[in-house]
């Protein structure tokens, strides 16, 4: 019993932490996976200056505390590099309040080319702040006399 309390102890504050998720949709069949590291390149950046072809649409979405760029980025190419990828090309990551999310498009390379330039990613704004204070006072309707004629006085009809 000692064990199982303790057990619960350890993990039950790791839960809310958060947690990533990588999806693909496949545009021809995957390849082996690469041993090299996977270069990413920004929607604002050039395209490689070398001969390739697309393999599939990556996405990576990271949750509370995996909500930074750097996070979904990493998850981003370690699923295009289990793809077979070469290069995740026209990469978008937007951020949210407690959210992260990036995609682009998973390419295998022809043929030899020069180095990628390093991706430019969006700055990271640290810590999601607090949510916001639950004890607000709730919206209600303003009360608004209308005016109205008394019994025996206006246009009776």
């Amino acid at each position: 019993m000692k064990r199982l309390l303790f057990a619960l102890a350890l993990f039950v504050p790791l839960a809310g932490c958060g947690h990533m998720e990588a999806h693909q949709a496949m545009l021809r069949p995957a390849e082996a996976p690469t041993s090299h590291p996977v270069e990413l390149y920004m929607a604002d950046q050039p395209l490689p200056q070398r001969a390739f072809y697309e393999i599939a649409f990556v996405q990576a979405i990271g949750f509370g505390g995996d909500a930074h760029p750097e996070d979904v980025a990493k998850a981003l190419t370690d699923k295009a590099g289990s793809l077979g990828c070469d290069a995740v090309v026209r990469t978008f990551i937007d951020l949210g309040y407690a959210r992260a999310h990036a995609s682009g498009v998973c390419v295998k390379y022809i043929g030899a080319g020069p180095a990628a330039p390093p991706p430019n990613l969006p700055a990271d704004h640290g810590k999601n702040p607090p949510p916001p204070n639950a004890s607000r006072p709730s919206a209600l309707p303003k009360q608004e006399n209308i005016p109205s004629s008394t019994p025996g006085t206006g246009n009776a009809r």
